[in-house]
């Protein structure tokens, strides 16, 4: 009852907002039944558990059995927690209560570097989402920009991409939907849509600046219940699934956890504990796509033996390297590339680094 509430509000307040903006991993926000002691320690532990899910990328990430031996109360992580009241904007009859939580960031990353967890760097892919609707009013549609900028709050296309966006925010992952113009139409047509025919998806795909796809449909029978489809590519195959159900919300959350935690799993790294490799910070990388560039021309340099990735923090990408040779010539060749230019940092955690900042086009 909790959840259809807070989509209810959620899709008064916030209407497609594509997790676009950036995002505070460590506060989530949880509609709880009351402000009752009992509530308050219920949506610690759902808001601890939504939390590890964003950084992680894993929808059942306390279930691993690496996580368990360091894992405590999650009150020893909490930095501040607090209720707050979100009244229905259709009537002032209906007020949520949510509990707002901040987690403390270091004892966070220590639990995750401790437990060797593989975690989503804050430079986050961004993915074109085809999601197809069908319905006895309408028929059968690809949802665009366009469309989904015009639902209504009461209609049933609204409902599926609030749902839809609510899951995505859950991830903390950047989503869009394609204009699905001519070219588009031409590129894919409606049948091949909502066939999740692979080649045509992959075709129209090819003019959106995208990290990936995925693709949803979804029909709603004359008996109410919700039946669908998923389909994504990855590690060069395509993965398809089918799914039916009475709630839609649930089915979409599902849906898109199992896209997740597949598609999440190749852009993520474990932090590590310590190392005695030279330590390269790059600062300025503001996007997936920038990060990607800095870790390719990293490995074409002649003295590079070996790369990791040991920490991103926002637009702050630090890289341990194995190199033939000194750091001052490997200092060189990283300015003679010119996606680099020398950097003083003043955060104390670069001390011993050799720091720069992103210049690449």
């Amino acid at each position: 009852m909790l959840k259809h509430w807070f989509l209810c509000i959620f899709m008064c307040f916030s209407l497609v907002a594509h997790a676009d903006q950036t995002v505070d991993l460590y506060r989530i926000m949880v509609p709880v039944e009351d402000q009752t002691t009992k509530s308050r320690e219920v949506g610690i532990d759902n808001a601890f558990s939504k939390m590890l899910v964003k950084i992680t990328g894993n929808s059942r990430i306390l279930q691993s059995p690496q996580l368990k031996p360091f894992l405590t109360d999650p009150k020893a992580f909490l930095d501040s927690v607090g209720f707050s009241q979100l009244s229905n904007a259709i009537s002032d009859d209906n007020v949520a209560t949510l509990l707002d939580v901040r987690f403390d960031r270091p004892s966070v990353d220590k639990l995750l570097k401790q437990a060797q967890l593989p975690i989503i760097p804050a430079i986050r892919p961004k993915f074109l989402v085809w999601l197809l609707v069908d319905d006895i009013d309408q028929g059968r549609r690809v949802v665009h920009e366009s469309m989904a900028q015009q639902v209504h709050s009461s209609d049933y296309l609204s409902e599926l991409i609030n749902a839809f966006d609510q899951s995505m925010q859950a991830r903390a992952v950047s989503y869009f939907f394609p204009s699905y113009d001519l070219e588009d139409q031409l590129s894919l047509s409606l049948n091949e849509a909502w066939s999740l025919e692979k080649d045509p998806i992959e075709s129209a795909s090819q003019r959106y600046a995208a990290d990936g796809w995925f693709a949803i449909r979804v029909f709603k029978a004359s008996n109410g219940q919700i039946r669908g489809a998923l389909a994504y590519q990855h590690a060069g195959k395509r993965q398809m699934d089918d799914f039916h159900g009475d709630d839609l919300g649930d089915l979409i959350e599902l849906s898109v956890n199992q896209i997740m935690d597949i598609m999440l799993q190749s852009y993520t790294y474990v932090p590590q504990l310590e190392t005695d490799k030279l330590l390269v910070q790059i600062d300025g990388v503001g996007s997936f796509k920038n990060y990607q560039a800095v870790m390719k021309q990293l490995e074409q340099l002649e003295l590079v033996e070996a790369l990791q990735l040991y920490s991103v923090n926002r637009g702050e990408l630090v890289v341990a390297i194995d190199i033939n040779g000194r750091a001052d010539l490997l200092h060189a060749e990283l300015l003679g590339t010119g996606i680099v230019t020398p950097h003083l940092s003043s955060d104390n955690r670069s001390i011993g680094r050799l720091t720069y900042r992103w210049a690449g086009q």
